[in-house]
C-alpha cells in the first residue's frame, strides 16, 4: 500500500455528494424513497485511492471495478477487486480499501439508501467478498451510472433525483438479476420468487389438508421466519391467504356449478361441510346457500 493516500482528486473523474437537505426532502417522493444515491462517482486509474471507516458508512456502498484492481478489508476478511467484479459494503460495517500500486482501479461508486435497500444487499452472494459481473450486464450498468452522473450535472432538483433514484435501482436490479455470472452455488436464493413457488403450491394442493408446517416446509425455512416472510409480502398470515384461496375458489364452484354444497366443500380441502359453511360465512359474510342464491352479472 502506497504512504499516498487520496480519497478523491483524480483526473477525468466524477462525484457528485447530493447536499443531505435536499436529499431530506427528495426521499419523501414515493419514486425515490425505495432506493436512492446519496453520493456516486466515476474514479478512473484511480491512482493512490484510500479509504479508512472504522465505524462503517452511513450508507450501502457499491463498487463496480472496471479496470485494474485494488483490495478491500471488510470487517476483519480481506478480499481483492478486480476488473469485472462488484463489490458490495453494508452500511456500518467497519471497512477499508484501497487500490493496487502496479494496476489502480477504474471504479463507478454508489451510496445508497432507502426503504427496499437492505433488500438488495442481502441478496447479493458473498457480501463482503468480490463477485463476477457478465460483460453484457457491466456494459448496461456503466451506461446507466454514466446517465445518471451525466443528469446530475443538471443540478438537484426534483426531477433529476428521481431519475437518479430510478437509475441506481436499476443498476441494482441489473447487476442481481440480469448478471448471469453470479456464482449459482452460493447465489442467494429470491424470496419473492419463492414466494411466488409457495403460492403456486397452494394454488395446486387447494383441496388437501395442509398446515402451516407444510408450507415452511416447502419453502426449508422453520416455521416462525416463514410465517414472517410471508406476512411482510402479503400482509397476512400463510394460513388466512390459504383460506383466502379456497373461499375464492369455493365462491367460483358455487357459481359455475350446481355441484352439492358436500362436494363444494370436500374439493375446497374441507371434509366437513358443516365446518366448511361455518369458514365460509365467516370470510363471506353469508352461508354458502345464500351467495348460490344471489343473482351476479
Amino acid at each position: 500500500m502506497s504512504s499516498l493516500q487520496l480519497r478523491e482528486g483524480f483526473a477525468g473523474q466524477d462525484m457528485f455528494v447530493i447536499p443531505r437537505p435536499i436529499l431530506a426532502r427528495a426521499r419523501q417522493h414515493p419514486l425515490v424513497k425505495s432506493v436512492y444515491p446519496t453520493d456516486i462517482g466515476w474514479f478512473p486509474s484511480a491512482a493512490h485511492h484510500f479509504r479508512d471507516r472504522p465505524q462503517g458508512a452511513r450508507q450501502d456502498h457499491l463498487m463496480l471495478c472496471v479496470g485494474g484492481h485494488g483490495y478491500a478489508v471488510i470487517d476483519g476478511r480481506e478480499t481483492q477487486l478486480r476488473q469485472g467484479e462488484l463489490l458490495v459494503i453494508p452500511r456500518e460495517t467497519r471497512h477499508t480499501y484501497w487500490a493496487a500500486d502496479d494496476d489502480p482501479w477504474s471504479i463507478y461508486w454508489v451510496h445508497f439508501l432507502g426503504e427496499d435497500a437492505d433488500y438488495y444487499v442481502e441478496r447479493i452472494p458473498r457480501r463482503g467478498n468480490a463477485v463476477p459481473v457478465a460483460p453484457d450486464a457491466r456494459k448496461e450498468a456503466v451506461r446507466l451510472f454514466r446517465y445518471c452522473l451525466d443528469a446530475l450535472y443538471e443540478g438537484y432538483g426534483q426531477k433529476t433525483l428521481i431519475y437518479a433514484a430510478q437509475s441506481v435501482q436499476h443498476i441494482l436490479s441489473l447487476l442481481l438479476y440480469r448478471n448471469h455470472a453470479l456464482p449459482t452455488e452460493q447465489r442467494r436464493k429470491d424470496w419473492r420468487s419463492d414466494l411466488e413457488s409457495i403460492i403456486e403450491y397452494m394454488h395446486a394442493h387447494l383441496n388437501e389438508p395442509l398446515r402451516l408446517e407444510d408450507f415452511a416446509s416447502e419453502a426449508g425455512l422453520s416455521v416462525s421466519h416463514f410465517s414472517e416472510l410471508f406476512r411482510s409480502q402479503t400482509g397476512q398470515s400463510p394460513m388466512a391467504y390459504f383460506i383466502h384461496l379456497r373461499m375464492r375458489l369455493a365462491c367460483r364452484l358455487l357459481d359455475l356449478s350446481h355441484k352439492p354444497i358436500k362436494v363444494v366443500a370436500i374439493e375446497t380441502g374441507y371434509r366437513d361441510p358443516y365446518y366448511f359453511s361455518r369458514v365460509f360465512k365467516k370470510a363471506m359474510g353469508i352461508s354458502p346457500e345464500k351467495y348460490r342464491e344471489i343473482k351476479k352479472g
